[in-house]
């Protein structure tokens, strides 16, 4: 049994693309892993004061796009304060479901606003640098056929195929940057893509051994 830090790890993807599933999973061999209490949170709304945030993000169609870059932007300092940056201080590992590429697909990619404004938006609040950021890779076909199966959507979901193309095809420019790890969800099974992102962690936590 490995020793280690506490990690910070981030899963992105559009949605239905399986972070949830995959966060589960994780949390528990991360935490036999590294002996680490291990935190699963997300975003928006990855704590008790920020429900009513997230509620009001999600609810409505009609904002303008940087009033809602501004209004995630302020989830995620809330965040950052109450949980992240605690739990990280104690040395516990924490598993995030959305960071900072979110914002960069969805207010960029998906509602276009300049991805150098959102890029110097975020550097400006400083927050925590994960030590290894995901891309669950999904078609937006598969996505959408994932979501619908759920009965049950948000605004972003609602706005249907056209967004998901757009928002899909700004994380893999970020993966083909460099920035997130892809691991391909459409071609592999739910053991298949945890076995790819363990294999992905597990090197890192040998490294810093």
């Amino acid at each position: 049994m490995l020793k280690s830090k506490g990690m910070f790890i981030t899963l992105e993807g559009i949605d239905g693309c399986g972070k949830s599933t995959q966060s589960r999973r994780l949390a528990d061999w991360l935490t036999e892993r590294t002996n680490t209490p291990t935190i699963r949170t997300f975003e928006p709304g990855g704590c008790e004061e920020c429900v009513t945030l997230r509620e009001f993000i999600l609810s409505r169609h009609d904002y303008a796009p940087m009033t809602e870059l501004l209004l995630f932007l302020a989830d995620r300092a809330e965040h950052v304060n109450r949980v992240i940056t605690p739990e990280l201080a104690q040395g516990h590992n924490v598993i995030c479901e959305r960071w900072n590429e979110s914002t960069l697909a969805y207010q960029s990619g998906g509602h276009n606003l300049y991805a150098e404004t959102v890029k110097a938006l975020i550097a400006s609040c400083n927050f925590p640098k994960p030590d290894v950021k995901i891309l669950l890779s999904v078609t937006p076909e598969t996505a959408i056929t994932r979501i619908t199966s759920r009965g049950k959507s948000d605004r972003f979901e609602d706005e249907g195929l056209v967004l998901m193309r757009k928002v899909c095809g700004a994380y893999e420019r970020l993966a083909d940057m460099g920035e997130l790890v892809r691991v391909d969800c459409s071609s592999l099974n739910e053991s298949q893509v945890f076995d790819a992102i363990t294999r992905e962690i597990g090197g890192i936590l040998w490294r810093s051994r």
